[in-house]
């Protein structure tokens, strides 16, 4: 077992403390438990980064707990601009550099990440390859793979239009 200092320790029991309410507010703001639980963890890794104002604060549960409040936001924001880009985005374009990391978007969008035609999508919108480099990769034609993209892109309506 590892020596914590008293800090660590602290943090430790506070986590196990208030992970239940903290999931559950997560979860019924993000409306994922795989989103909720990232909330979770980024708002103590936050809490470590800025240690000396979270140790000067007044309530510390309080402290994450409004810490969580803002990364929960900060997810939603970046869940809206996501979708945005991926159904605005035409094919043979490219996301610019900077925009989110593709894991991101397999957590956003869990149920239509295992779909291959999602994939295709993915590669395309934010992999920064043609429609050509995406069919030669999976052996078919470039007709058939724009079509799957479509496919994709207007499932993925479907689901930002049930989410709404």
């Amino acid at each position: 077992m590892e020596n914590y200092t008293p800090w660590e320790t602290e943090v430790e029991q506070l986590y196990k403390e208030m992970y239940p309410a903290l999931h559950i507010y997560a979860l019924r703001v993000l409306g994922e438990s795989a989103l909720a639980e990232e909330s979770i963890q980024e708002t103590f890794c936050i809490a470590c980064a800025k240690r000396e104002q979270f140790l000067s604060s007044a309530d510390p549960r309080r402290w994450i707990m409004c810490t969580l409040k803002y990364v929960c936001q900060n997810m939603l924001r970046t869940q809206a601009k996501l979708k945005k880009l991926l159904l605005s985005l035409e094919p043979g374009k490219h996301l610019a550099a900077g925009t989110p990391d593709l894991i991101s978007v397999d957590v956003l969008f869990g149920d239509l990440s295992a779909s291959e035609d999602f994939r295709l999508l993915k590669r395309i919108a934010l992999g920064r390859c043609t429609v050509l480099e995406v069919a030669e990769e999976m052996g078919i034609s470039v007709e058939s793979c724009k079509k799957r993209v479509q496919r994709a892109r207007k499932r993925l309506q479907k689901k930002i239009e049930a989410s709404i």
